[in-house]
């Protein structure tokens, strides 16, 4: 299953639609479907997306260790 098949199952879970993720990514409606259609996703479009619907990021090891991908840890604008 694609990264964009997951998170639209996962925004059917949590009630939302494909726009609600237009202003947590400061992007157009337009540019999330593209991003979908493309599956084009960066690590912080995936922090930015779990963050807005209330839902944790993690990468879990072979042996159960779990590393929690928080807003913190999005690059700094310069």
């Amino acid at each position: 299953m694609s990264v964009s098949n997951k998170l639209r199952a996962l925004l059917s879970i949590t009630g939302h639609k494909l726009p609600d993720l237009a202003a947590p990514l400061d992007i157009s409606v337009q540019a999330v479907r593209n991003k979908f259609s493309r599956d084009s996703f960066s690590a912080d479009d995936l922090i930015k997306i779990s963050t807005a619907l209330d839902c944790e990021l993690s990468i879990k090891t072979k042996d159960g260790q779990t590393i929690l991908l928080m807003p913190d840890d999005l690059k700094k604008s310069s």
